[in-house]
């Protein structure tokens, strides 16, 4: 349990958000253009600092920290800015209803309120910062709490943020899990979490307490299939990046390969040649490749290596005081093997030879719904079917990793691997509820059509209310334009005749 002095410091924490909140900190354009401002210069004043934060945390290439924890970012945030009168004003509806005549109808994004960002250790930086920029945009206040299995990139947040943005209104929260606990006896308006399906759980059930939208992002086993029409080349080479970048700890990562029989020898050999291409024969030595985040996480990863030592084509070397694991290639896997059990969330990755389509389709359906499925084919049958016949998050075809950088489509999970999704427009949408608005500008004359409601009633106003409220067919709702723009043209011409002009 909690202790009662971090209960109260939340209850304070939470309570001064919302007071900023309410206090218009967050809600006006001026304040969310601001806001978003200030991030970007966050960003833009302490890309070294970050860069050293997740050399420290993880031993993560600068590359890597640009484009796939700051850069990304950063984009995001011009998205945001660039797009706020569209998130900002109403969007106007109709639905070809005869009710709505006279009338507006719109659809407003209203922030929730106060929303808590609970990050990840694996990218502690972009997993902090993209919800936030999302929640800005649409108006919130947000209380951030950082991993602690990250503590110099967490440390970084503490120290930076409150430099740039208003301490009240966006707090940092740091520490081990029971601040967590203490955090989510609070009342939230939406909660995002990354992390495990253990954890998600947890933090499902403490929303419930007071009915609060959340949103979870929690990985899985994400497969991929190389068809015997695959360019092997380009799959090997796309399947090492994804998998071995930040050590294997990235919850959108090939966990394992689903490999047609007939060229299952000729990608092993690829992929070995790919790593030693990527990292040199000892990849201990590479300034290119990251760490495991801490001992636990090692001895875990470890103990599953150990369990699959018979199976190993290449790699296997480990060592506990730098929390190194050499990039693994298993063989000979079957689906009943341990490793093959669990998300794995390190440097290993097995091959497993299946027949064809049919049968990694079968296997795939039978697991739990993988945050991310790669295809790697050039037959669009094969593809399709892929595409129609299975459940994930993302699905990408002869690509890895690339989706989670496109701001046009979603972020998130379906099933065990998660619920809602972020990143671009559905940041917003996910940060602000969907309020339908409806407006009687002239309710006398629009009375004089929807009068027919009110008792008493009679035969004559139930068909003329039946037919008001009818839904109006395609080749209804044209002619409704037609005529629309032939009384238009009639008002113009009209106007033209009565000044004189013809």
């Amino acid at each position: 349990m909690a202790s009662a002095l971090e209960t109260m410091d939340m209850e304070k924490i939470v309570g001064q958000a919302r007071a900023a909140f309410n206090a218009g900190k967050t809600r006006s354009k001026e304040a969310r253009r601001k806001n978003l401002q200030s991030l970007l210069d966050l960003i833009n004043e302490n890309q070294d600092a970050m860069i050293q934060a997740l050399k420290k945390d993880l031993n993560k290439p600068s590359l890597e920290s640009m484009i796939g924890e700051v850069n990304l970012v950063k984009g995001e945030i011009v998205y945001f800015m660039n797009n706020l009168d569209k998130i900002i004003n109403p969007k106007n509806v109709g639905d070809g209803s005869l009710m709505l005549m006279g009338k507006k109808a719109m659809v407003r994004n209203d922030p929730y309120g106060v929303c808590l960002v609970l990050g990840a250790w694996n990218y502690p930086i972009q997993l902090v910062l993209a919800p936030l920029a999302g929640a800005i945009a649409a108006g919130n206040a947000v209380v951030m709490k950082p991993s602690e299995l990250s503590p110099a990139s967490a440390e970084f947040f503490e120290r930076v943020v409150p430099r740039y943005l208003d301490s009240d209104a966006f707090p940092v929260v740091t520490g081990g899990p029971e601040v967590g606990k203490a955090v989510l006896q609070q009342r939230f308006d939406h909660i995002l979490y990354t992390g495990g399906s253990t954890v998600g759980k947890i933090i499902l059930r403490a929303a419930a307490e007071h009915l609060t939208p959340v949103t979870l992002e929690l990985g899985g086993k994400c497969p991929a299939y190389i068809d015997s029409s695959a360019n092997i080349k380009s799959a090997a080479r796309r399947i090492a990046w994804g998998k071995f970048q930040n050590a294997g700890q990235t919850c959108v990562a090939p966990d394992y390969v689903l490999c047609d029989a007939n060229l299952k020898d000729k990608f092993l050999k690829e992929i070995t040649e790919v790593l030693e291409s990527f990292y040199g024969k000892d990849a201990k030595q590479s300034p290119d490749y990251g760490r495991i985040i801490n001992e636990r996480h090692f001895d875990r990863i470890n103990s599953l290596l150990q369990q699959s030592k018979d199976k190993v084509k290449y790699g296997g070397a480990t060592d506990r005081s730098q929390k190194y694991i050499q990039p693994t290639i298993l063989d000979n896997v079957t689906y009943d093997d341990p490793i093959m059990a669990d998300e794995i969330f390190g440097p290993i990755l097995p091959v497993v030879a299946v027949s064809g389509e049919d049968e990694a389709i079968r296997f795939i359906n039978s697991r739990e719904k993988p945050l991310a499925l790669y295809v790697f084919s050039m037959d669009k049958k094969v593809n399709e079917r892929f595409l129609a016949e299975t459940s994930s998050g993302n699905i990408s075809v002869n690509e890895v990793l690339v989706h989670c950088g496109v701001d046009v489509l979603p972020f998130g999970g379906v099933g065990n691997s998660g619920m809602g999704a972020y990143h671009g427009w559905f940041s917003v949408e996910t940060f602000s509820h969907q309020k339908s608005c409806l407006i009687d500008p002239s309710p006398r004359i629009s009375d004089m059509t929807s009068g027919v409601r009110y008792p008493p009633y009679s035969a004559r106003a139930e068909s003329l209310s039946l037919f008001l409220t009818r839904k109006a067919t395609s080749g209804e709702l044209r002619m409704f334009q037609i005529l629309k723009y032939a009384i238009a043209i009639a008002v113009f011409a009209y106007g033209v005749k009565a000044l004189g002009f013809v």
